[in-house]
């Protein structure tokens, strides 16, 4: 390849022979270097869709996940709503319950009072 090939039109057979080949060569190792990229881009395309479906499952599966955990947060809120309420009505029944039993109590005990004032009396 030290050679360098000059445009005067006077060259032998031989010489343009030699010449032929040289350029036959650099068409088959361009050939060949254009072969392999074309080999290097479509495993990569695959490799890519590959990486690509593997990211979109991946994202696909985060996002049912995040839903599914959405899901069960809005149940757990609405069962703690649910039980929270219910504590609220057997606070109410409680606070009722105590009001009236100390109430009833004390009417108990004026009756006994007033009971015993009728029999001290008569």
């Amino acid at each position: 390849m030290a050679d360098k090939v000059s445009l005067v039109k006077d060259y032998s057979h031989s010489e343009l022979q030699e010449i032929n080949k040289k350029l036959d060569f650099l068409i088959s190792e361009i050939t060949d270097i254009r072969r392999e990229m074309k080999d290097l881009k479509t495993q990569n395309s695959d490799d890519l869709y590959q990486l690509s479906s593997r990211f979109y499952k991946l994202c696909s599966d985060l996002q049912s996940q995040f839903f599914d955990f959405q899901t069960k947060l809005y149940n757990g809120n609405k069962n703690v709503s649910k039980q929270l309420q219910d504590l609220q009505n057997q606070a109410a029944y409680s606070r009722f319950s105590n009001k009236s039993f100390s109430f009833s109590t004390m009417m108990f005990c004026g009756i006994m009072w007033l009971i015993f004032m009728i029999l001290i009396f008569d």
